[in-house]
Order: structure tokens, then C-alpha cells, then sequence
């Protein structure tokens, strides 16, 4: 008796577990909604299109895990940096009206900002291409530690960079920062005589027909949108809801909400000149030259070429990407609501994969990904002789992505050999020693935590995160 009922679960499991696989007409399509299938715990919507057809829209995982309510395709979901495209679209829109110049100075619109230096050096192309020198308001220690409903607001992200010393000099180098992006807000504002979220509305929102795309109050209902979740630091194999993290609504540097519905009609809309001229619209797909992977408040994965571009959104609990393939002529939306490397990144990568062909950056993304899991399940050693024989090489940011996961979990072990790895393969690289000492601080390890930053400070004596750990170590070393 136990025998047949052990063999009609058996049955029962392969029927479930071995589905047919979905089929599409377009072979891509099939091979890419099968591989969206596989991802375990994939949670979010995906929309593919192809020469103004829609050829895919699904939907996966869960909006709200509490009540087992399931992402669908109307789902709104926390866009993050997307929003930018946005802000991007609106001040190309008072340059083209000559309203605007991409030389014009902070100055000239924001005349009491308190910094001299910004109001009189800082341009309209400085804050668009990130190169302003701006701080980073995101990691200020009052905007991590204080409540995020003091942030609804642009003029209440104010204090967090007016009075902050520039990291560099203006068009010195690129920093993402979303500082710049608050402050063009505040320009359309000053400019247009009229709120930034109803701009957005009146010039971008109703051209497009979006009807579900926002910056909404995070605590105040949003009618059909997902939760955001990321890994807890207080139950290592658990999830929590990400809405301590953000600023309590969103604005012109983006944490608002949409839809891939609606991001699939305004990337149809600035294809189609509804939105900017011939003109302007070439300025903002185009990269700014062979090296630049952020042009004009758009990004390029590969400027040398120049076909394809699009914008990211990534926070906790949050990773998405709209992009177009202008050779190929796919436009790809992707939302999730989980953090970026829980399906997104996978997602993303095999799209493109898929779609536009291999690439020596896509072949080491998923080969990390084969050195993570070979590390995970069998050891440093066996790791390490993988790597050797291997012709790929590792990425970075995916090894330093994962190691930061394990410390989320309280593995600092494992953290500890994941950032080792990177340190082996990156020793010029200041955040590897960096992120191995956080690795070691956390595990209580202080003498190789110190040396570690102070490693990390040798490479980079600018890296303001090592000296504040040191001082830290150093307090409670004594």
C-alpha cells in the first residue's frame, strides 16, 4: 500500500512537473517565456514587442504575498529610476520650446540655491548626463535613519544636498546621482509655472494615453499595485516589504509607479515624435559618444553601437528596465517587485540574449552566476579551479551583489569567501576590499576588517564609506 501511494505521487509530481512547454509563432518568444517559467520565484510582468505587435505580456509571482494576491499585467509596479525618462522627456520639451538650455546655469532658475559654485557652474547637460559633481542624498545618514515620510516633497530632499560639499568638479566626471534630478524637477516647476507632477501629466501623460503611471503617496492606498520585497536582516530567509527604505512618494529622480502597459505606450510615443521632435529625439537615443553609457537622461549597454537603449530602476524591492532594440526592433518592458538580482537581472540578460545575440558581458554575467552556485554548493576550492579553467571571465558586480545578499542573511562566511573571490580577481578594485571588510566587520573579525579598508583606501583614498569604517573599527578597537 505504501508502495502505490509513494509511486501516485511520484506521478502526480512528474505530471505537474513536466508541463509542455509553452509555444509561441516567433522561436525567440517561445525559448524566452520557457526561461521566464524556469526562474524560481520570479515575481513581476514582462511585455515583448516587435515592430508596433505585441508578441508577449505575462504576468508572475505575487503582488501581495500576505493575501496571495498575483501580479497581473495591469499591475502597477515601483518604477524606481525609470521616472527619470521622464523628467528627461519634460526638459527636452522646454529646450526644444526654447524655453531651456542645455547650457543654462542652476542659477538662472533656482537664484537663492545656497551652494555659489552650483548656481553659477552646474548646467541644464551637467544634471541630464549626471556629471554635475552633485552629492548623494540617498546616503546621507538623516535620510537612512530618519522617517521617509518627512520626504514627499522635492523642496524636502532640500537638506540632504544644498548644503553638502560637491563630490567633484561640474563635468569632472560622471556619479549617478539622483540629486540631479530633484533639482530639474524644480526647474520644470519654476519654468512651466506649474507643479512637476502636472507637467507630467498635461505633456507626457495624456500625449502617451498612460492612464496608470504616478507619484503616489506610498502611505495612502495605490489602487492595484504591487509590494515591493527584499531580503530581511532580521529573518535571514524571509522577506520583508520595502516601503521603510523609500521616500514616501515619488519624484522627478523617480520612485513613482506604472505599468508595462503604459511604458510600452510612451516608449511608442517617443518613437513616434509624439513626444519630441525628429530632432530632440535623436539627441535623447543617441549616446553621447562611443564611450558614454548615459547620454541625456537615457542609457546605452553598448555606446560604441548605439542600438539600443532604454533606463533601469533598481532599489529594494525593485528591478525593472523599458528598452528598445532599434536594429532588431523589440522594445522590452520588465517590472518585478523583489530585488533585482531575485529574476530580474536573469530575465534581463536573457532577453537580450535572445534577442540581439551573445555577448562577452552577457556570457560572464551567467557564468558568475555558474561560479556562485558552484561556490554555494561546493565549496572554495572546487570554485576557484572552475574559474581557472575557465575561458569567461567574472563579473564584479555580480559577485559583490551576491556577497552583499549573504551579509542580508547573516552568512557572513560565505560573504567573507564571495568577496575573497573578488579581491583574488579585482585586486585594483578599492570596493572589493571594501565589501570584505564589511564582511569581516560584520563578523566580528576587526583586525582584517581594518586592513581591508585601509587596502581599499590605498586604491581609492577618495572612498568616504572606508573612511568612516575605519573610524568606526578604530572606536571599537580601543
Amino acid at each position: 500500500m505504501k508502495r502505490l501511494a509513494y509511486l501516485l505521487v511520484l506521478i502526480i509530481t512528474f505530471s505537474c512537473t513536466n508541463k509542455k512547454p509553452t509555444t509561441y509563432k516567433s522561436p525567440k518568444i517561445t525559448q524566452i517565456a520557457n526561461y521566464l517559467d524556469s526562474l524560481d520565484g520570479f515575481s513581476g510582468a514582462v511585455l515583448i514587442a516587435k515592430n508596433d505587435s505585441i508578441l508577449f505580456k505575462k504576468a508572475y509571482g505575487y503582488a501581495h504575498l500576505g493575501h496571495k494576491v498575483k501580479n497581473r499585467t495591469n499591475t502597477k509596479f515601483n518604477q524606481g529610476s525609470i521616472g527619470k525618462s521622464f523628467t528627461a522627456v519634460a526638459t527636452l520639451q522646454l529646450i526644444q520650446q526654447k524655453k531651456l538650455k542645455l547650457t543654462d546655469k542652476i542659477g538662472n532658475f533656482l537664484p537663492n540655491y545656497p551652494n555659489k559654485t552650483v548656481r553659477d557652474s552646474v548646467t541644464i547637460a551637467h544634471l541630464l548626463t549626471h556629471t554635475s559633481g552633485l552629492p548623494h542624498f540617498f546616503v546621507r545618514k538623516s535620510f537612512i535613519e530618519g522617517s521617509k515620510d518627512l520626504y514627499r516633497f522635492s523642496k524636502d530632499f532640500s537638506s540632504l544636498y544644498e548644503n553638502e560639499p560637491m563630490e567633484s568638479k561640474p563635468g569632472e566626471k560622471f556619479s549617478y546621482r539622483n540629486t540631479n534630478y530633484v533639482i530639474l524637477g524644480r526647474i520644470i516647476k519654476t519654468i512651466s509655472g506649474i507643479e512637476y507632477n502636472n507637467y507630467l501629466e498635461k505633456n507626457i501623460y495624456s500625449v502617451a494615453s498612460i492612464k496608470n503611471t504616478g507619484n503616489y503617496d506610498l502611505d495612502h492606498p495605490i489602487d492595484n499595485a504591487a509590494e515591493g520585497y527584499t531580503t530581511s536582516e532580521i529573518y535571514p530567509n524571509k522577506l520583508k516589504i520595502n516601503i521603510h527604505t523609500y521616500p514616501v512618494r515619488g519624484d522627478a529622480h523617480g520612485g513613482g509607479y506604472t505599468t508595462i502597459n503604459d511604458l510600452y505606450k510612451f516608449s511608442q510615443a517617443l518613437q513616434d515624435y509624439k513626444l519630441l521632435n525628429k530632432e530632440y529625439t535623436n539627441l535623447f537615443t543617441t549616446p553621447l559618444n562611443k564611450d558614454s553609457h548615459y547620454g541625456y537622461g537615457m542609457q546605452f549597454p553598448y555606446p560604441e553601437e548605439g542600438t539600443i537603449y532604454g533606463h533601469t530602476g533598481g532599489h529594494y524591492g525593485v528591478g525593472n528596465e523599458w528598452r528598445v532594440y532599434k536594429q532588431e526592433g523589440y522594445t522590452v518592458i520588465i517590472l518585478t517587485n523583489k530585488d533585482a538580482n531575485k529574476g530580474f537581472l536573469d530575465a534581463r540578460y536573457f532577453i537580450e540574449k535572445t534577442i540581439a545575440g551573445s555577448t562577452p558581458k552577457l556570457d560572464n554575467y551567467f557564468f558568475t552566476k555558474k561560479v556562485i552556485r558552484t561556490y554555494l554548493n561546493s565549496g572554495l576550492e572546487q570554485t576557484k579551479a572552475m574559474i581557472k579553467d575557465s575561458k569567461f571571465k567574472l563579473s564584479e558586480i555580480e559577485l559583490n551583489t551576491e556577497g552583499y545578499e549573504m551579509i542580508k542573511r547573516g552568512f557572513y562566511k560565505k560573504a567573507i569567501d564571495l568577496f575573497t573571490l573578488e579581491v583574488l580577481f579585482f585586486p585594483e578594485s578599492h570596493d572589493a576590499y571594501d565589501s570584505l571588510g564589511e564582511a569581516y566587520m560584520k563578523d566580528g573579525q576587526i583586525r582584517k576588517a581594518i586592513k581591508n579598508y585601509q587596502k581599499s583606501l590605498e586604491i581609492n583614498p577618495e572612498n568616504l564609506n572606508g573612511k568612516e569604517k575605519l573610524r568606526e573599527l578604530f572606536a571599537m578597537n580601543n
